[in-house]
């Protein structure tokens, strides 16, 4: 169970108490266990992988063994997700594939996307706290991974609370509590993260990489990298030879 948007309720047998999955982990339940799921918004969408014991096999037989992968996951299990894993669920939610061969990549992302969760319960971090995290918390990470995937956009709050299916008011009161910071101190972080990776990893100049990451100019950037970071966005693509 790979939640996409929305937080997701998951209660299985042998617990009470449901979890609730959101974009960071991933859940994983034996075929012999009894389980339901409730989708916290309206607006959610998740993507819910059945898997047999011959498609199994059949991974086991080209892929390399999965005893580490039936150990850990004889009993429902929460993962953290990996970078490899959300890029390639967001290649799987897709709708522009296009119509030439797009029954047959989607395919091949589905088996993909299956391999990726396989590998990730076998060397991943298991979450067991993750089943006590509240909705609030749920829908927090939401909120992040929403923001980090927008920063370059104005995120007005009623649009937000729209959206997430809470008022302006509850949404900046539980983002505040259970992340300690603004939703706008969040987003400026994340627009600062994005601009310091493509000053390092690109060429692009410092005014193309400020409208990019939400920025309405290149001294917009400098002004808040220095004033955040006490280094300018020159300073931060050429690091002074110690």
């Amino acid at each position: 169970m790979l939640p996409s948007q929305g937080a997701i309720e998951l209660k299985h047998e042998g617990r009470s108490k449901g979890a609730w999955l959101s974009q960071e982990c991933f859940a994983v339940v034996p075929s012999r266990r009894g389980h339901q799921t409730r989708a916290a918004l309206a607006s959610h969408h998740h993507i819910a992988l059945y898997v047999t014991e011959d498609a199994l096999r059949k991974v086991d037989a080209r892929m390399g063994s999965l005893q580490e992968f039936y150990r850990r996951a004889d009993k429902p299990i929460l993962i953290q997700r990996s970078a490899a894993l959300r890029a390639l669920q967001d290649l799987a939610m897709r709708k522009d594939l296009g119509t030439y061969g797009g029954s047959a990549l989607r395919l091949d992302i589905a088996s993909a996307l299956l391999v990726q969760c396989i590998s990730d319960v076998m060397t991943g971090l298991a979450m067991p706290d993750a089943a006590r995290h509240d909705h609030g918390a749920a829908l927090v990470a939401d909120l992040k991974s929403y923001i980090a995937n927008h920063a370059d956009r104005s995120l007005p709050l009623d649009e937000m609370g729209q959206r997430f299916g809470i008022s302006r008011r509850h949404l900046t009161r539980l983002f505040r509590e259970k992340s300690g910071v603004s939703i706008g101190a969040y987003q400026q972080g994340a627009r600062l993260k994005q601009a310091k990776t493509l000053l390092t990893g690109t060429d692009l100049s410092i005014g193309e990489i400020a409208l990019r990451v939400g920025f309405e100019s290149g001294g917009a950037l400098a002004r808040t990298m220095r004033r955040t970071t006490g280094r300018s966005p020159s300073e931060i693509r050429t690091p002074k030879a110690r």
